[in-house]
């Protein structure tokens, strides 16, 4: 009597497991991957401790930004705890012909999100979204005081610590969600110390 060949482990997932299963182990595979993956982003995407947005009608390079940023350092606490001290500057040029509808969309998306707090716009920038309902608060809220007729912005082109980011009129705003039940109180607190720390530059 002939006896049957022991077809294992290899004919069983050739034939029977992947035929059957093949697609759908596939598609769990890529899903685990892509899980993992966004978890690891996620574990090491670094968390700011203060946001800054710097935008004006003219190139504006992030390197112009270090005497701002390295001044700030001094002055910033470590907001969120992690127990190192992050400041974000991100500088936006208007005036960029090949980047002119990105530019205007990256300035939109910073003034949608509760984490970007401090905003230094040129004039026109900072007359257009001062216009705008909602958008900044009154200055007098965080105890600084502005000759500027609707209370929400103040001049700070003149001071020392804005001369590397261009020859631009620029107006400082500040971005508080938690008037809304959002962002973070001490988030905004870090923008006020910010702003102060602009302000008495050069004194």
């Amino acid at each position: 009597m002939e006896e049957k060949p022991n077809k294992g482990f290899l004919y069983w997932f050739t034939n029977v497991f992947w035929y059957h299963y093949g697609k759908i182990a596939l598609i769990a595979v890529v899903l685990v991957i892509i899980a993992v993956w966004l978890t690891v982003d996620a574990l090491h995407k670094e968390t700011y401790d203060l946001n800054i947005v710097v935008a004006a009608n003219g190139p504006v390079a992030d390197t112009d930004a270090t005497a701002l940023h390295t001044a700030l350092m001094k002055k910033i606490e470590d907001v969120n705890g992690d127990g190192k001290v992050l400041i974000n500057i991100q500088t936006i040029d208007l005036s960029d012909p090949e980047n002119l509808d990105g530019n205007q969309q990256r300035l939109l998306l910073y003034l949608a999100l509760p984490e970007y707090t401090l905003f230094l716009l040129d004039e026109d920038r900072s007359t257009l979204y001062c216009g705008k309902e909602d958008t900044f608060q009154p200055l007098a809220n965080y105890g600084i005081s502005t000759d500027d007729p609707n209370g929400l912005r103040i001049y700070v082109g003149d001071k020392p610590l804005m001369k590397d980011l261009g020859d631009y009129a620029y107006y400082a705003s500040l971005s508080d969600w938690t008037v809304s039940g959002k962002g973070s109180k001490a988030m905004t607190q870090a923008a006020v110390n910010a702003l102060q720390v602009i302000l008495n530059s050069g004194e």
